[in-house]
């Protein structure tokens, strides 16, 4: 392993960092706190080097060791994060027209942008009641569940969604998600003929969601999606309807808004 470590080395401009960014990477993937020893493990390094890159992720603040010397995300990565989020118009363009110019009540609101089989929120604005839907910016889902993200694949072609999920899992969160591909596309025939997807207690079985991509022109931004999200027992036909068309209004505006930027 390590004479595997010296070869991996030697191929690289910066293995340090390399090897840093990949510990980085799988304590993010884990999605819970991890060992020194599985770190060294998935990257296929000695745990000496390990040692060392993880007392210097400390020292800098992007991880953060547990008394039980397991390691998670350190909160300079937060703070990156948002910075990130600051220099972005998609960010900022979010909370403007949602405040300011989207008629809506108590609902929840996300914007999401793609990375491989899942989307990232990079924004959120959580409803104000007591049991109402909440979300943290830098949740991670995978797209076939999300409205967001279905919204974001109805983009693609039956063809491309095929070939992208015979290279990703079709991942399902709760009984309600889709079984196959087959159903899938079934879905997405419906979201490019209304406009918005829906995300019927497929993410969480309390949830009900709707999506509509957001298309910009300039170049400058990637292609993103937004999302209302509402208590799944309180919706009627009527009420779904509406909330089609609100989010539907609410990806244009963003998106006009994106793609006038310069």
């Amino acid at each position: 392993m390590v004479a595997q470590e010296k070869t991996s080395a030697k191929r690289g401009l910066a293995p340090a960092l390399t090897r840093g960014l990949g510990i980085l990477d799988v304590v993010a993937r884990a999605g819970r706190p991890v060992n020194m020893t599985d770190i060294a493990d998935e990257l296929g390094i000695a745990k000496s080097s390990a040692h060392g890159l993880l007392a210097e992720l400390v020292n800098a603040g992007f991880l953060e060791r547990r008394p039980d010397n397991t390691y998670r995300l350190g909160l300079r990565l937060v703070e990156l994060a948002n910075a990130r989020n600051q220099s972005s118009e998609l960010p900022a363009e979010f909370y403007a027209i949602w405040d300011h110019r989207i008629a809506h009540s108590q609902e929840a609101a996300i914007l999401a942008v793609p990375d491989g089989p899942d989307v990232i929120y990079i924004a959120c604005r959580n409803s104000p009641l007591a049991l109402g839907i909440t979300f943290n910016a830098g949740m991670r889902l995978p797209a076939c569940c999300t409205a967001t993200g279905k919204a974001l694949l109805s983009l693609m072609s039956d063809q491309e969604i095929r070939a992208f999920y015979e290279k990703h899992e079709l991942v399902r969160l709760t009984q309600n998600g889709v079984a196959d591909v087959d159903a899938l596309l079934r879905q997405m025939a419906s979201i490019r003929d209304r406009g918005y997807s829906i995300d019927d207690g497929e993410t969480r079985d309390h949830m009900w969601s709707v999506g509509a991509p957001v298309r910009v022109q300039n170049g400058l931004q990637p292609h993103a999606a937004v999302a209302i999200s509402h208590l799944r027992s309180e919706m009627t036909p009527e009420k779904s309807a509406h909330a089609g068309e609100l989010v539907k209004m609410f990806a244009q505006a963003l998106s006009e808004a994106c793609s006038t930027v310069r």
